[in-house]
């Protein structure tokens, strides 16, 4: 039996830890970067730009079962969203990439949420229109869910799991956040990777996933308790400065997902940074 065939699109750390779950599984990995000689061992390396229809047209002739889009901005300001989330998947649906799987990923942001006021969100929450960035991301989704069938959009919030990684690295200069009641959403890189997995397997066993889930661990919290609990943690001195905040201030709920099944190996900030800073200070 042809073992299952998944193309990751933008491949970088998270795709990493994606493919070599699934390869691990017996999964073939196809993967599309602009260094492939970054890819881990026994992926099969396309190297290309999904910003440039040429290299997404060539991809079609891999004929996966299943394409992962991970992608980032091209820049920070609003033309750079738009250039590294929805014209990507606007060539991918124009160009047939998304018509011929059995399935998709797409990875999001829960920046697309409108909430700021601290409140809870889920899925079904109302969408920004006030912000360009996030307005891009959604038109992406859009397009994904529209053009790819059986397709899933994965709205993730925070990101963590490098070392020492933003946050620590800004404690460790001495700098707290202006906002310290702002509430924080993280997921743990692994986590996530692990959330993609899940989907696909779910796929590939004939089963349905939600077209939005948001990925986000079980513990929203204000960025001030996180800052003093690894202050504390790390050993470090009392904060002399405010960094620039960025924080929406929105609690984001993972219900659907954990009801799904799947099971978070980090459910909180306080698991995910005790291990990190098991691994690289004890």
């Amino acid at each position: 039996m042809k073992s299952p065939h998944v193309l990751i699109v933008g491949c970088g750390d998270l795709g990493h830890r994606l493919g070599l779950q699934l390869m691990a599984e017996g999964w073939s990995v196809s993967a599309m970067r602009r260094r492939v000689d970054r890819l881990p061992e026994g992926f099969n390396p396309i190297a290309g730009d999904y910003t440039q229809p040429n290299d997404i047209a060539g991809l079609i002739d891999l004929q996966p079962d299943y394409v992962v889009f991970t992608p980032l901005p091209t820049a920070r300001d609003s033309a750079g969203y738009h250039q590294g989330y929805a014209q990507p998947v606007a060539l991918m649906a124009d160009l047939g990439l998304l018509s011929t799987v059995k399935g998709g990923i797409f990875v999001s942001s829960t920046r697309v949420f409108a909430q700021t006021d601290g409140d809870w969100v889920d899925e079904n929450s109302p969408l920004t229109q006030s912000d360009p960035q996030g307005m891009s991301i959604v038109e992406a989704e859009h397009q994904f869910l529209a053009a790819c069938k059986n397709s899933t959009v994965l709205r993730a919030s925070g990101i963590y799991g490098d070392w020492p990684g933003m946050l620590i690295k800004r404690l460790q200069r001495g700098l707290c956040s202006p906002d310290p009641d702002r509430v924080s959403n993280r997921i743990h890189r692994d986590d996530l990777a692990g959330i993609m997995a899940f989907c696909l397997r779910r796929l590939e066993q004939g089963e349905t996933n939600a077209p939005v889930y948001i990925a986000s661990d079980h513990r929203p919290a204000p960025v001030g308790e996180i800052e003093a609990w690894l202050v504390k943690r790390l050993g470090l001195s009392a904060m002399t400065g405010a960094a620039t905040s960025r924080l929406a201030n929105r609690r984001c709920s993972s219900q659907r997902l954990q009801s799904a099944g799947y099971r978070f190996s980090y459910p909180d900030y306080q698991t995910g940074f005790a291990e990190l800073i098991s691994e690289h200070l004890s």
